[in-house]
């Protein structure tokens, strides 16, 4: 059975992350907030473009890698643009782009392989990062962990919405406990002094306890969003849309906030909260209207006039 080219769950996830990465950049939150939220919005998006990659690629050919790499090369020119105004904002989109490239070859490897990908990257990640005592923006090789990480979660939820298994519904809610658990010691430990550098919980450290934790938050997150997104679609239907469109949504964010944050508040919950119910708003009239987002488009243009077979394959 063929996935169907939009999933509302992945995009209700999709515009989560973005939703907790404006209010991570804008808001005015408590510390231990902050502890609480540092690095997951953005370990999300990273989790769930891994997911996507695996929608993408699910009849994969020679055509489906160069349309991946022509797909994260325009994402990594898009975040390279947006660098002179990211100000307060790390721009994450250069990081993306650059782990598309890389993993671009895995998704049509099995399931075993990608488990001893994930594993080597996170080995990889902590052996790299463990040593440094301050934050890394966006690590690297945690990001590739992420993405294969998603993938992996594409083979225990996708999968299993829309082949209907009962084993591998049984299959997800094993995982989905089991993410709960490490996601509870993983956040008990982020509010601890002595943890080993190389088992580190806390956001952007990209070692083991970070990638563990990001991946167990994102099953459970995507797992719930899949729920919600087909037994509510309608209600869903606002962040569905920001989520259909993050791109554009997000590239939107990073320039209003560049000028917010220069001549207005640098941090405020009550702008982080209007400009979330603002892109809610005009995702959801676009979506309506006119359907895919400008930036989207854009990139969907761009693939399908650099790899003109893939054009029937591409969405």
């Amino acid at each position: 059975m063929s996935t169907p080219s939009r999933i509302v769950g992945l995009d209700v996830a999709r515009g989560l992350a973005i939703i907790g990465m404006i209010i991570v950049h804008m808001a005015s939150l408590l510390w231990s907030t902050k502890v609480i939220m540092n690095g997951v919005p953005s370990a999300l998006f990273a989790v769930i473009a891994g997911t996507t990659l695996m929608v993408i690629g699910r009849n994969y050919s020679f055509d489906t890698l160069l349309r991946l790499i022509v797909r994260g090369s325009v994402v990594l020119l898009l975040g390279l643009a947006l660098l002179p105004v990211g100000g307060q904002i790390q721009v994450v989109l250069v990081v993306m782009g650059m782990t598309m490239i890389i993993v671009s070859w895995v998704p049509p490897l099995n399931v075993w392989w990608k488990m001893a990908l994930f594993a080597a990257a996170s080995a990889a990640a902590t052996f790299r990062y463990a040593p440094y005592t301050l934050p890394q923006i966006y690590p690297l090789l945690a990001w590739i962990a992420y993405f294969i990480g998603g993938m992996l979660l594409y083979e225990v939820y996708v999968k299993c919405f829309v082949t209907g298994s009962e084993r591998r519904k049984s299959t997800s809610w094993v995982v989905t406990g089991v993410s709960l658990v490490v996601v509870a010691i993983g956040m008990y430990f982020r509010f601890q002094m002595n943890v080993p550098g190389w088992l580190r919980f806390t956001g952007h450290t990209g070692v083991l306890g970070e990638i563990l934790l990001s991946v167990a938050a994102s099953a459970v997150i995507l797992h719930v969003c899949l729920l919600v997104g087909e037994k509510a679609p309608k209600l869903s239907f606002p962040v569905a849309a920001m989520g259909s469109m993050s791109l554009t949504v997000y590239m939107l964010h990073v320039l209003t906030a560049y000028y917010w944050q220069h001549n207005v508040a640098l941090h405020s919950t009550l702008s982080a909260g209007g400009f979330v119910v603002f892109f809610l708003v005009v995702s959801a009239l676009w979506k309506h209207f006119v359907g895919q987002g400008p930036v989207e488009r854009l990139v969907a243009t761009i693939i399908t006039t650099a790899i003109p077979a893939g054009r029937r394959a591409h969405k």
